[in-house]
């Protein structure tokens, strides 16, 4: 795979609106892992893996620490991770720093993106055996151990379990000679119509919950595309920026000023984007689209 590859996975792309459970049963399915939080991949252990399964060789997983708690160990992961994307032209800038810290967001973003460079390899190693690759590094072999030990500590609460409120279940004693004890009987028309009542009171509770969540996924839907909306426009800026800065004394900085300006008055009808030479791509039609990001 080649940057050019790498660079049709852009914000825009689908795969920045995968969800976590879609990104754990891949990552699981495909390197046999048991992650249960998006926190988990942190460590840059999983990313060094899956980097090794599309570029076979790429990363020395002898020197991968599974069972990494530090920065500093965090750190030596990524630096073979980084190695692995220059020696393979991977234009994608990695925030260590970010990652490191182990906070939800930004490692969903970056698990997201993994998913979307794999895709787009269209790598499938048949017979790739996860689990041997991972017993070359350090806690390899015990990384589903330490994975089921760790998931807890990244804001998860244990569900707590119901309480009984009833007393001895053994039988109950009665004096020798005693009359039986009778029990009281039930009204059966209030019973029904307090179970009714609940019951009734719990469906709309439900659906004004329902309604709730409708209108939150609404409206993060909505955020989600307006961020990606102004990330793509720094993007585009910054690739222009460095291209100036390349050129040096034979780039216009009236034209950059006139180009940036384009750029950050663009509306998202206008759809314009800006190549790898700082140049713009006018949106064009579907055939052009799948010229642009491969099939």
């Amino acid at each position: 795979m080649t940057s050019h590859a790498d660079a049709a996975v852009g914000m825009m792309d689908g795969a920045y609106f995968t969800g976590r459970k879609e990104l754990l049963d891949f990552f699981n399915e495909l390197l046999d892992l048991n992650l249960a939080k998006i926190e988990q991949t942190a460590s840059g252990a999983v990313a060094c893996q899956l980097t090794d399964y599309i570029f076979p060789g790429s990363i020395p997983m002898s020197r991968v620490n599974w069972e990494a708690k530090s920065d500093y160990e965090y750190i030596q992961n990524y630096k073979l991770l980084q190695a692995a994307f220059t020696k393979h032209k991977i234009q994608r800038y990695v925030d260590v720093d970010k990652l490191i810290k182990a906070k939800y967001q930004d490692n969903l973003e970056f698990c997201q993106w993994l998913k979307a460079f794999y895709d787009q390899s269209g790598v499938y190693r048949e017979d790739y055996d996860p689990a041997a690759v991972r017993a070359r590094g350090k806690g390899g072999a015990k990384a589903l151990d330490f994975f089921g030990k760790t998931a807890s500590k990244y804001n998860s609460k244990p569900i707590p379990r119901a309480r009984s409120t009833t007393g001895s279940t053994g039988p109950t004693k009665t004096r020798p000679g005693a009359a039986p004890r009778r029990s009281p009987k039930k009204d059966s028309t209030r019973s029904n119509g307090g179970t009714a009542g609940a019951e009734a009171e719990l469906k709309k509770k439900n659906s004004e919950l329902k309604a709730q969540v409708e209108d939150l996924e609404t409206t993060l839907a909505e955020v989600e595309k307006e961020r990606d909306f102004y990330f793509e426009k720094l993007r585009n800026v910054e690739i222009m920026m460095q291209v100036h800065q390349e050129k040096g004394a034979e780039s216009d900085p009236e034209k950059l000023v006139e180009k940036v300006f384009k750029v950050l008055y663009a509306t998202a009808e206008d759809g314009i984007t800006v190549d790898d030479n700082g140049e713009f791509v006018e949106p064009t039609g579907a055939e052009d689209d799948e010229a642009l990001f491969g099939e």
